[in-house]
């Protein structure tokens, strides 16, 4: 906790430089003791890396790498645009996500108002579908792309599948009726490149869509902040349970058994940043696995990586920028109407934006607390339930809903990433971004919202020794929890 507060207390020096160097519009951004100057170049960067003591020594393998040629040719200037997208000649989107970049919000919004752009923009949404997002049932061209990712793609003998004769026959009847056409599905972002009998599905998928809509097939891929990406997935991987209420009728079935009993380990921020910074991890990373493995073998941001794996099996890629849309405005727009607008026409923006339904709140796929479930097993393990034969799911619940009252508190000890950590974590999304984005990133920005995530807690759990080491918890856990036990089971 100490060096917790020694952090916050940096924090506010860094906070208070960013200020003055926007008073002074330009002046470089402060750090604390010492002001050490944060904005650093490119070329500046590795320098200062290997300027540290031996513990940065890892960050010149992290940050100093040289991306290969492809990666350095292509970077994701969103206004090269090579399409243009009229009624005339409508264009093709393969929205590839990829996770946690805001697809499930896009994809919702679509399925919501199939209709309204079918009709009034000629967008035809074939991606993934959300019947709890049904304003109306409204079945034309729908089209499932898993069918084609989850067997097609990696089974081979894609061309005799009906998921791929189904796609073919839409893309006939809609290129043939002058008909956008977004698929999307974050899926398409984990899809064998190569399938068993080593077909290369993104030339075939290239195609299949260029010889109905030659020329106008855009890859999209969306952009999140490296630091607040990793943070989600993070919370995304870990989670004991499904979206919802967190109830434990919710907890997915590889989570219900203590781990004594095969279930799974949640895993704390700290322990999932210690790994992902580890150079040895990137080193030994291996390259046919899932794609945020080659990406970070690559020593690029996945939306860059997907940058060059798609760049030659499309008419062009575009990397779209979540940060960019989700600025709030008044007039209605969104992440989802900024999609539209960039990637096809205003009309179809300004169609979505005018069908909008003012009470209706969307998809989410928000993050959750885990601590309480790591708790329950960091207790389970250390023998301190009197009735072990509660549920581990009931045992989270329990605590989450009367811990805090039990201790008449609103905080809780937190274990937090060390500074040095932090540090590092933050260089390697500032330069992330720089790669994917020359001389166009606000690093400002940048540094004072990841500061801000680490002022409130963002990247902490709890501090599950120094709770186990109260007496009063530890009387909650042989007292409190086999007595709301009993009660819930009597209600």
């Amino acid at each position: 906790m100490n060096s917790f507060l020694l952090f916050k207390f940096k924090f506010t020096h860094r906070i208070l430089g960013v200020t003055v160097a926007i008073m002074l519009a330009g002046a470089s951004l402060l750090f604390a003791k010492g002001h050490r100057n944060i904005k650093l170049s490119s070329e500046h960067k590795a320098t200062h890396i290997q300027n540290h003591s031996s513990s940065d020594s890892t960050l010149e393998m992290l940050m100093s790498h040289d991306v290969s040629r492809g990666y350095q040719e292509q970077t994701a200037d969103e206004n090269n645009i090579k399409i243009s997208s009229t009624p005339n000649e409508p264009v093709f989107v393969l929205h590839i996500g990829p996770h946690k970049t805001a697809t499930s919000t896009i994809q919702c919004d679509l399925t919501r108002y199939r209709k309204e752009l079918y009709e009034s923009a000629s967008v035809a949404f074939m991606g993934r579908i959300y019947s709890s997002c049904f304003k109306r049932r409204y079945n034309e061209y729908t089209f499932n792309p898993r069918l084609l990712i989850d067997s097609c793609f990696k089974n081979g003998n894609c061309k005799a599948k009906d998921a791929w004769k189904s796609l073919e026959s839409q893309l006939q009847y809609l290129s043939a009726h002058n008909k956008h056409v977004i698929l999307s599905d974050e899926a398409f972002a984990r899809m064998h490149v190569t399938s068993r009998n080593q077909e290369d599905n993104r030339k075939m998928l290239f195609d299949l869509i260029n010889k109905y809509y030659p020329g106008r097939m855009r890859v999209v891929v969306v952009y999140r902040r490296y630091y607040e990406w990793q943070l989600s997935l993070w919370n995304q991987f870990n989670k004991p349970f499904f979206n919802g209420n967190g109830d434990t009728s919710g907890y997915k079935e590889s989570y219900r058994k203590w781990p004594s009993e095969g279930g799974k380990r949640c895993q704390t921020f700290q322990s999932f940043l210690e790994e992902l910074l580890d150079p040895e991890n990137a080193r030994h990373c291996p390259s046919d696995k899932e794609y945020r493995n080659r990406a970070e073998a690559s020593h690029v941001h996945a939306a860059q990586y997907f940058r060059g794996l798609w760049s030659n099996h499309s008419s062009e890629v575009q990397v779209l920028n979540l940060h960019k849309m989700n600025v709030p405005t008044d007039n209605g727009e969104d992440v989802t109407s900024r999609f539209l607008q960039s990637t096809l026409t205003p009309l179809a923006a300004e169609t979505y934006i005018r069908s909008k339904d003012s009470g209706f709140g969307g998809r989410h796929n928000p993050s959750r607390n885990i601590n309480y479930d790591i708790l329950a097993v960091v207790a389970h393990e250390h023998g301190l339930l009197a009735n072990q034969t509660i549920p581990r799911a009931q045992v989270a619940a329990l605590l989450e809903e009367n811990l805090m009252k039990f201790k008449n508190t609103t905080d809780l000890p937190l274990q937090c990433p060390n500074e040095e950590l932090l540090k590092r974590f933050l260089l390697k999304s500032l330069h992330y971004e720089e790669l994917l984005y020359p001389s166009q990133s606000d690093e400002t920005e940048h540094e004072m919202n990841f500061y801000e995530a680490a002022k409130k807690h963002k990247f902490c759990n709890f501090d599950f020794d120094a709770l186990l080491e109260d007496e009063d918890i530890r009387a909650f856990f042989a007292e409190e929890i086999p007595r709301l036990y009993r009660h819930y089971l009597k209600h």
